[in-house]
């Protein structure tokens, strides 16, 4: 069994996951990560057993893991995008408009998550009403990464797994930082914003630790 997720606070971003199998993408994602045709990917799945990368099928519908279209991109590359013309070609500016805009609004809505609303109102709803496959992990997951990228520290030598939700009490000067970046990361990626690490930790958290919650 599948499901479709839709993102419940902006409701127009859907995304594919299997309790089983994770994220899952459509042939056509699957294609434009990769090169390969639709054509190709149809004609492989002939043939499952030397097809580059596995899949999913229920019934007549096919879908790739994210992690195996991940792991054949890193082993073998995957679609590069070349701008080609004559001479005589006509050529506009490459920087689309479009997708700058649309890049600031989502970064807009990033940065308005901090140490006041990052665990009243983000957290409760990326853990319970997000549908993420595995949001306990992946916010203590960024939790560690992005507060490294931050600040160098490993959290998870400092807080075994066992203390790691204490430091909210013990080491607040850690904890609401850590989490602010953690769910800026959710929203980003249940979102498909696809905002940079970099962008995420450079904007301002807010008070630490608060001293009032949303």
């Amino acid at each position: 069994m599948y499901y479709r997720i839709t993102d419940l606070l902006q409701g127009d971003n859907l995304s594919t996951y299997h309790p089983r199998y994770g994220e899952l993408l459509t042939s056509r994602e699957v294609s434009d990560l990769t090169g390969f045709t639709m054509n190709q990917l149809r004609n492989q799945r002939t043939k499952p057993e030397t097809s580059p990368i596995k899949f999913v099928r229920q019934g007549g519908t096919s879908w790739y893991r994210k992690s195996d279209v991940d792991a054949y991109i890193e082993a073998n590359g995957g679609s590069e995008w070349e701008y080609l013309g004559g001479e005589t070609s006509i050529s506009t500016p490459l920087v689309n408009e479009a997708a700058v805009g649309e890049h600031k609004k989502n970064l807009d809505e990033i940065v308005k998550i901090t140490t006041r609303n990052a665990w009243s109102k983000w957290y409760t709803w990326f853990t319970d009403h997000s549908g993420w496959a595995d949001p306990y992990g992946d916010t203590r997951k960024w939790q560690v990464e992005l507060h490294q990228l931050a600040t160098g520290e490993d959290l998870e030598q400092l807080y075994p797994r066992g203390e790691f939700y204490k430091m909210r009490m013990s080491d607040p000067q850690r904890f609401w930082p850590s989490l602010t970046y953690a769910m800026r990361k959710a929203v980003s990626e249940v979102r498909d914003y696809r905002i940079t690490d970099e962008e995420i930790i450079a904007a301002p958290v807010g008070e630490v630790p608060p001293s009032k919650l949303d």
